[in-house]
């Protein structure tokens, strides 16, 4: 057997494994890049496969036509490339249709002149003897137009991996590893493909490129769908996960862990760095139903047993998996919140507990549902009061949370989960910690209420939503140096400018600091229940003396008898205890929003003994 047919052998087996990666791809070609690495494999195989034919022929007729054929394949390669590329980093939109457009015109030109035989040579040509047979070496003389499209060819490729280093490169630190052989393997084609066209005798007169582009291929498919080099999502570790009360994993598009918080590291039994890189169904079994389904936003809700290192105890978990999209609707990741719930499912079995454990057990559960004390926010001082329902026995859906947004700005939110008990933990801790993950990706207040929306959409549990004030915090701009009679004087505020969005909740009282008090001027929709939500959004400069008190509905729903503590007395006592601390001397801003919230849920629970969850959130400038 001759030596190029052996070659050609092995290009054809290489292109029966090409195809047979294109068909495994295909299976997820809903990824970023999916398709445009289908459009690589298949494109080797038709190089491959012409190629194959080429080397085994002995006449010049029959290698110039597979040759020819063969350039399908090469000129498709740096487009399939480059849309591979683009796709991955996150480009779309018109720009890009005209970009792979433009792409293609070198290309169609390059096969036309190879299809009409008058032309042919200007690409390439086979010297032939007098017989018409092929000499040893079954190598094509490049024409004058061969090296402008060989020119062309690397400068897509090179432009294109230039985008990929540049996003590679921005992967967590773990994976930097993978990324550099990555990028090796792809440029290794490219350097033996040069070297075989600038002199065909160092490789032994057959071009290496397609054997190369099988090492290429099998690591490019095993990044993409087993490493899963290409879809690490970015995660602001610092202002999201770190402090979070209950465990947080952060997965790829197909349930690869790229981030756990030490609260989720701890209940996995293993180091942070263990963790990294490993299928989160391999480590818990019970989470695999709810890592099906692609695409759309989505919150789906589990549970699951996790047994110790020795297999003597088993942890109970309840599982909430939230899917992120961006705000063009591709998915950029998924949200995994851990809640430790072991003694909450003993409790439901023990029928006969005593009212005091289970009242201890709603207080631990309770605590993980706000910060355990505010931080401190530039320009404001807030205030929070929190008080459960009832005899206190069961967990609320009342909470609010502080915590820093982007670019130096911070967020605080005031929401109501419907119902009670662990399940009502269960959202409150996915609704949280949800907030605070898109407070991070630099949304307005409205879009972050729509994206809470779209997450907390469960068909099978219409019954669960949540009403929500979300706000955001920035500089007062004070044109001329003076707006509203207030000059700025050194050293003290100024004011602060908040963007409030509403989801459903009663509107927050804004007292100016002339004693005039209203709500807020802003309306929405409930979040959880409609695919469609109506969120209103509003500017508020609140000055030095104004205050911003929000609240939740079981303070103006609180009831004695027939009678609501109603708007009007929370006006009353917001007003009234304002009014007291403006008479005295010396006060400082934050001992009034203590005292405001002190007044408010005092003179609710006094109002009524057998009321809902209220929870308070007042600020003023500081």
């Amino acid at each position: 057997m001759s030596h190029s047919v052996v070659l050609g052998l092995g290009l054809g087996v290489g292109a029966a494994v090409y195809l047979a990666l294109a068909a495994y791809v295909w299976m997820y070609r809903r990824a970023a890049g999916g398709r445009g690495l289908v459009a690589i494999l298949l494109a080797n195989v038709e190089w491959s496969l012409c190629y194959a034919f080429e080397l085994s022929t002995r006449t010049v007729a029959a290698a110039q036509v597979w040759s020819g054929l063969k350039f399908i394949g090469i000129v498709a390669f740096a487009p399939a490339f480059w849309t591979f590329v683009t796709s991955y980093s996150g480009r779309r939109g018109p720009l890009r249709a005209r970009t792979l457009v433009l792409l293609g015109i070198e290309p169609v030109i390059v096969l036309l002149l190879l299809a009409v035989p008058g032309l042919s040579h200007l690409i390439h040509s086979y010297p032939e003897d007098a017989t018409g047979h092929l000499p040893s070496a079954p190598v094509a003389e490049a024409g004058v137009l061969f090296w402008p499209h060989t020119v062309y060819t690397y400068t897509v490729l090179l432009t294109a991996m230039g985008i990929l280093v540049a996003r590679l490169f921005r992967i967590a630190r773990p994976y930097r590893r993978q990324a550099r052989a990555l990028i090796v393997a792809v440029i290794t084609p490219l350097i033996g493909n040069l070297v075989f066209n600038l002199d065909p005798d160092l490789t032994g007169w057959v071009d290496p490129t397609p054997f190369l582009f099988a090492v290429t291929a099998t690591v490019l498919v095993w990044g993409f769908f087993r490493l899963r080099l290409l879809d690490v999502v970015p995660v602001a570790r610092s202002l999201v996960i770190e402090q979070m009360v209950d465990g947080v994993l952060v997965l790829d598009a197909y349930g690869r862990i790229v981030d756990a918080n030490p609260a989720g590291s701890a209940l996995l039994h293993r180091g942070r760095g263990e963790n990294i890189g490993r299928y989160v169904a391999d480590l818990l079994p019970g989470v695999a139903d709810l890592l099906d389904g692609q695409g759309e936003v989505r919150t789906v809700r589990g549970h699951t047993r996790l047994y110790g290192e020795q297999g003597a105890s088993a942890v109970e978990l309840a599982l909430s998996l939230t899917t992120l999209s961006d705000s063009g609707g591709s998915r950029t990741g998924r949200l995994l919140v851990l809640t430790d719930v072991s003694e909450q499912v003993a409790t439901q079995r023990r029928l006969g507990e005593l009212l005091e454990e289970q009242t201890r057990l709603a207080g631990v559960l309770q605590a993980g549902l706000r910060p355990p004390e505010l931080p401190a926010v530039p320009g404001l001082v807030i205030a929070a009061r929190s008080r459960p329902g009832g005899r206190g026995e069961e967990v609320g859906g009342d909470f609010y949370d502080v915590h820093p947004a982007v670019a130096g700005e911070w967020a605080f939110v005031l929401g109501d989960v419907s119902g009670k008990g662990v399940q009502a933990a269960v959202v409150t801790s996915m609704v949280r910690y949800t907030v605070r993950t898109l407070s991070v990706q630099g949304w307005t207040p409205a879009q972050v209420l729509q994206q809470l929306n779209a997450a907390m959409l469960e068909p099978d549990d219409p019954e669960r939503f949540c009403t929500l004030v979300y706000g955001r915090t920035g500089p007062l701009p004070l044109p001329n140096g003076d707006q509203a009679g207030l000059r700025p004087t050194l050293g003290r505020p100024t004011g602060v400018r908040l963007w409030i969005a509403l989801g459903g909740h009663p509107q927050p009282l804004l007292r100016r600091r002339d004693g005039s008090i209203a709500p807020l001027d802003v309306t929405g929709t409930a979040l959880g229940l409609l695919a469609g939500v109506d969120i209103g959004e509003v500017v508020v400069d609140l000055l030095p003396g104004d205050l911003l008190v929000a609240y939740t509905d079981g303070v103006i729903e609180a009831r004695k008898g027939e009678e609501q503590f109603g708007e009007a007395r929370l006006a009353w006592v917001v007003g009234a205890t304002a009014d007291r601390f403006s008479r005295m001397a010396d006060v400082r801003p934050a001992e009034l929003v203590e005292a405001v919230a002190d007044a408010v849920v005092g003179a609710v629970t006094g109002f009524a003994r057998d009321r809902d969850d209220v929870a308070v959130l007042v600020l003023a400038v500081g």
